[in-house]
Parts: C-alpha cells; sequence; structure tokens
C-alpha cells in the first residue's frame, strides 16, 4: 500500500461519515422524519466538507477527449482566483463550488419531491446525506452537482407549474437546461423527460428555443470569453461529439477489458475504439427505448429509467455516472431506489476511498474484481426501476368550482388547438395532436395559480 494520496486515518474518517450517513437515511425513511430545510442543509454540508481530502480533481482535458463549453470553467476560474488570494489549497477550493452547487440540488430535490405528492422533507434529506451525492462532490469534485442544479431547476419550473406552464417558464426551462447542457453533455439524457412533462408542443417549441439559444451564445462568444480563434470554432464544433469518456470501467465493458487486455490504451486501440462507438449507439438506443416504455410515466421516473438504462448498457464510464439518476430517483422513489442509492455509494467508495490506498499494480488487480462485481450493481439497478409506474394514473381533477370532475388516464389528455392557457382545465392544447403531457399526482394539491408576471 501507498499513502500517498489518502493515510488509513483519513480513510477510516471518510468512510464513518458515510456510514453515518447511510444510517441518517434509513432512520429517516423508518420514523419518517421531515426535518427542516435548514437542517437538511447543514447536515450536507458537514458530510461534504468533512470527507473532503486530497485527490486531484478531474479539471483539464484529457488525452481522450473532455468537450464541453465553459460555464463550469468559470466557477472553477473563480475557485482559482480564490485560492490564489486565500493562500488556501486548491485541492480544497476547487471541489467547494462542487461541495455548494450540491447544496442547492439538496433544495430541489425537496421541491421536486413535494410537486410529485412526496414528502419533501424526507426526501431532501435522504439526499442530503446521500453516500454517492457526498463522494463526488466533495471527494471527487466533478460537476455533476453543478449540471444537476440547472437541469432540476429546469424540471421545478415546469412541474411547480402543472398543465399552466407559461411560456416564459418554459422559455427559462430551457434556457437553465442548455446551461447544464453546456456545462458537461450527459445532462441532454433528461431532455426526453423535460419535454415530456410540457403539456404542448407550443410550450415545447419554446423550451427548445429556450435551451438552443443559450447553447448558441455561449458558442459564438468563446472568441471573447476564453479567447478561441474564430478559425477553430468549427472544429470546437465537432469536439462535442468526438468526446470519448473511459472505456471498459464498468459493466459488460469493463470485463470484456478485464478478461482480454491489450498493450495499447483505451482510447488508441482500434478494437476499444470500434468497441466504444458500437456501445455507445446502444447505449443510446436503450436510453431512448426506455423513454417510449415510460413516456406515459412521471417526468421523474423517466428521467430515473432513463439514465439508469443509459448506465447499465454504456460502455464508457466514471465513477460519478453513478449519480446521474439519484436525485430524480430519491425524489419519487421506487421501492428498492433508496436501498440502491446504498449499494451504488458503497460501491463508488471503495474505489474513491481505500483503492487510493494502493499501489499500480495492486490497484490494477481490485479493478478487476471490481468489473465483475458491477455485474450484480447492474442488475440491482434493473430491479430498483419504476416498473410498476409505467403509466401514471393522475387523479380526478376538478376544473373550475362547481363543475364535474375531469378524468384523465395514463398521462394522455385530450386535446385542442391553441395553448394550453386557453385550454379548459384538464384539457391539453397541442393543435390538434394527441401527445403524453403530465398531470397532477395524487398526493400533490392542486397546481397552483400561474405567476402574474409570467402572463
Amino acid at each position: 500500500m501507498t499513502y500517498s494520496q489518502l493515510s488509513p486515518g483519513q480513510c477510516a474518517a471518510a468512510l464513518l461519515l458515510l456510514v453515518i450517513g447511510v444510517a441518517l437515511m434509513l432512520v429517516a425513511q423508518r420514523r419518517d422524519w421531515q426535518p427542516s430545510l435548514a437542517l437538511a442543509i447543514f447536515t450536507a454540508l458537514v458530510l461534504r466538507l468533512d470527507v473532503l481530502h486530497h485527490q486531484d480533481p478531474i479539471l483539464n482535458n484529457r488525452q481522450n477527449g473532455w468537450g464541453s463549453l465553459p460555464p463550469y470553467a468559470f466557477v472553477l476560474a473563480g475557485a482559482a482566483w480564490a485560492s490564489l488570494h486565500s493562500h488556501l489549497s486548491w485541492l480544497i477550493i476547487a471541489r467547494l463550488p462542487a461541495v455548494f452547487c450540491d447544496l442547492g440540488v439538496v433544495v430541489l430535490v425537496g421541491v421536486l419531491a413535494g410537486a410529485a405528492g412526496e414528502r419533501a422533507a424526507l426526501r431532501r434529506f435522504q439526499y442530503a446525506c446521500s453516500p454517492l451525492a457526498i463522494l463526488v462532490s466533495s471527494v471527487h469534485g466533478q460537476a455533476e452537482p453543478f449540471c444537476f442544479l440547472f437541469c432540476l431547476g429546469a424540471f421545478a419550473l415546469i412541474l411547480r407549474a402543472g398543465p399552466q406552464v407559461s411560456g416564459r417558464r418554459a422559455g427559462l426551462a430551457g434556457v437553465l437546461f442548455g446551461v447544464a447542457v453546456a456545462a458537461q453533455t450527459w445532462p441532454a439524457v433528461f431532455a426526453p423527460a423535460l419535454l415530456l412533462a410540457l403539456p404542448a408542443w407550443r410550450r415545447r417549441a419554446e423550451f427548445t428555443a429556450g435551451a438552443a439559444a443559450i447553447l448558441a451564445l455561449l458558442f459564438v462568444t468563446l472568441p471573447i470569453t476564453v479567447g478561441t480563434p474564430v478559425a477553430k470554432l468549427p472544429f470546437i464544433a465537432t469536439q462535442f461529439f468526438e468526446t470519448r469518456p473511459s472505456f471498459g470501467n464498468w459493466g459488460w465493458s469493463g470485463v470484456w477489458l478485464t478478461v482480454h487486455p491489450t498493450k495499447l490504451p483505451v482510447w488508441q486501440d482500434p478494437l476499444w475504439l470500434n468497441a466504444g462507438s458500437i456501445g455507445a449507439k446502444l447505449a443510446i438506443g436503450g436510453a431512448l427505448l426506455a423513454v417510449w416504455w415510460w413516456r406515459r410515466g412521471h417526468p421523474l421516473d423517466i428521467a430515473t429509467a432513463t439514465t439508469t438504462t443509459l448506465l447499465v448498457l454504456t460502455p464508457a464510464f466514471g465513477n460519478q455516472y453513478l449519480l446521474w439518476q439519484a436525485p430524480s430517483a430519491i425524489a419519487r422513489p421506487a421501492r428498492l431506489s433508496i436501498p440502491l442509492q446504498i449499494v451504488l455509494g458503497a460501491y463508488a467508495a471503495i474505489f474513491y476511498l481505500p483503492m487510493n490506498m494502493l499501489t499500480w499494480q495492486n490497484w490494477v488487480d481490485a479493478n478487476n474484481v471490481m468489473m465483475f462485481v458491477s455485474i450484480p450493481v447492474i442488475a440491482f439497478m434493473i430491479a430498483a426501476l419504476p416498473w410498476q409506474r409505467r403509466r401514471w394514473q393522475p387523479p380526478a381533477e376538478t376544473a373550475s368550482q362547481g363543475r364535474e370532475p375531469l378524468q384523465h388516464g395514463g398521462g394522455l389528455t385530450p386535446a385542442r388547438s391553441g395553448d394550453s392557457r386557453s385550454a379548459a382545465a384538464g384539457i391539453q392544447a397541442s393543435n390538434g395532436a394527441e401527445v403524453p403531457s403530465i398531470w397532477q399526482d395524487s398526493a400533490v394539491s392542486p397546481w397552483p395559480h400561474p405567476d402574474p408576471a409570467d402572463s
């Protein structure tokens, strides 16, 4: 063993804090704890700051590519300035943006849980104590919490407004989503769930326009913001589709690479390059199939199914990817969702903590074993999907005081021309086309009235 990155004492202390987080998640579930927002944020902050240790976060482009626009780079530039002027360690300062973004995610998980009819205080507290979220933000220092902050903000705008969502809100949700995609391309996996959450094609077009506008703005201003030569812009645009995360660190690709090692790196060997390209297409196709299979479900269930399917099939993987399904799965959990967060947290903790004390060869041997361990973990992920919630049955809704309730079935509602604001309550407008739409869950109070500012 080598303790150059992590000492046994630091490892034990971090693991103890993760165990405390798991215990709090389980006790909160059993006793139906619903602590205040302040307590949830305080708990999240304490667990994340205490787990910090000296392990370089992945901040720079790697040889095999990491395409993204610079929103999170701007955040890290601020962190670099703070480190320079405060004389505090960059290894700590670089993780603080992820930690504080994750505190915002704690808040938004509660907001989404409330919009879905769940116990908001319980769910945000469980996310605050999630070992997986703690590890990704405070140990790995990845951009996932930043992306979630904007993605979940888009979900919150849409789900809280309900069928009366205005064009302004839809467009603003698109802008938030666009920022998330600009920071890292993977949040695009949430696009189907967000689009299906909108009640009409007009609102979907406004959402898409908002996302496209912010992405275009961030791209064309690269010469001003980061000094990109204008002549290089077409080349940079292609790099977003050439990104190749590490192949063979998970699931089928990990097992294959373990039993059939080659001398060339995975980003140079033609075998692995072709396997990664085909496998990526397979994963995307599987994610789209999951969207179709859950298309009449709640948007949070669609998000959980899509991200989980992508993780199950992907050939290219980093441990931070395990967090992708966590906010939606915790905000609206299925029967096995909370146990799954504990299993995934334990799996990731092995990589983030004790394996960082191994010499290179011992690390390789342990990693080979973990590739086979990932297979039952994947099986558990599949079992934990919301299989019984493929068709969401919203309750009867009263159109207005004194009227008979209108029944809706399976997330599909009658369509009328015009937009949703001119439609009667309970009737969705989509220019004559019948489309999936999302309605109020059985435990939710009636949708709030639209903001006067949105009119």
